[in-house]
């Protein structure tokens, strides 16, 4: 597959079979993750890879620690963020309910529970910072990301970037003793997709070019 096809054919996974993801196989990714570009070579991303025992006692955690918070995930982070950018968020949710309506589940109970047990994937990357770094050099965490979930894609995995987790930092780092430098970034769910689920049939709705884009000395 080449990086193209990658590109325009990855979408996010959120139902997995429990089929295993090798060691090896993860290296590899990993590996692919490790060549993304990065301010001065600084490089500044680290993972932790969690599966087996320790990634169903992470998720059972998470999933208590969403239960006790006692209200939802609010994407507009309490209306400091620009209408425009909570809109996406909406149309996400409005484009997912008719997907998970086959599978009789709301769409966002379905987010909550599913980010916090990694939607089934039999394994989770988390990517960490050393909190020394600049906000900046968030840029090359997600260059890595980007290399690692297309490279992912490329063998016939499926990933889901998950973001709400880091609501519960404490959480996760008492469950994986993380160092007090490390920040936490993004995790990432890994694992085979299962092809037969009506959610993985989903694609996020995008927004046109022309929205996002201004061109400047172009005649």
């Amino acid at each position: 597959m080449d990086a193209l096809a990658a590109i325009n054919d990855r979408s996010s996974i959120r139902c997995f079979t429990d089929q295993p993801v090798a060691r090896e196989t993860i290296e590899q990714l990993l590996d692919c993750a490790r060549k993304a570009p990065s301010a001065s070579n600084q490089q500044p991303w680290n993972f932790v890879v969690v599966s087996g025992h320790s990634r169903d006692t992470l998720a059972g955690a998470l999933l208590a620690a969403q239960k006790n918070r006692g209200k939802h995930y609010d994407p507009s982070r309490s209306r400091s963020l620009p209408d425009a950018y909570v809109e996406r968020s909406r149309k996400l949710i409005k484009s997912l309910r008719s997907h998970l309506e086959a599978i009789n589940l709301q769409a966002v109970p379905f987010l909550e529970e599913g980010s916090c047990s990694f939607y089934g994937a039999p394994v989770l990357i988390l990517v960490t910072m050393d909190k020394a770094h600049i906000p900046s050099q968030l840029i090359d965490i997600g260059c890595a990301v980007q290399n690692l979930c297309l490279a992912a894609h490329a063998r016939g995995l499926g990933t889901c970037i998950i973001a709400l987790i880091l609501m519960f930092g404490d959480v996760i780092r008492e469950q994986l003793s993380l160092g007090e430098e490390a920040e936490a970034v993004v995790g990432i769910a890994l694992g085979y997709p299962d092809r037969g689920s009506a959610i993985n049939r989903f694609r996020a709705p995008k927004e046109e070019l022309s929205s996002v884009t201004r061109w400047i000395g172009f005649d």
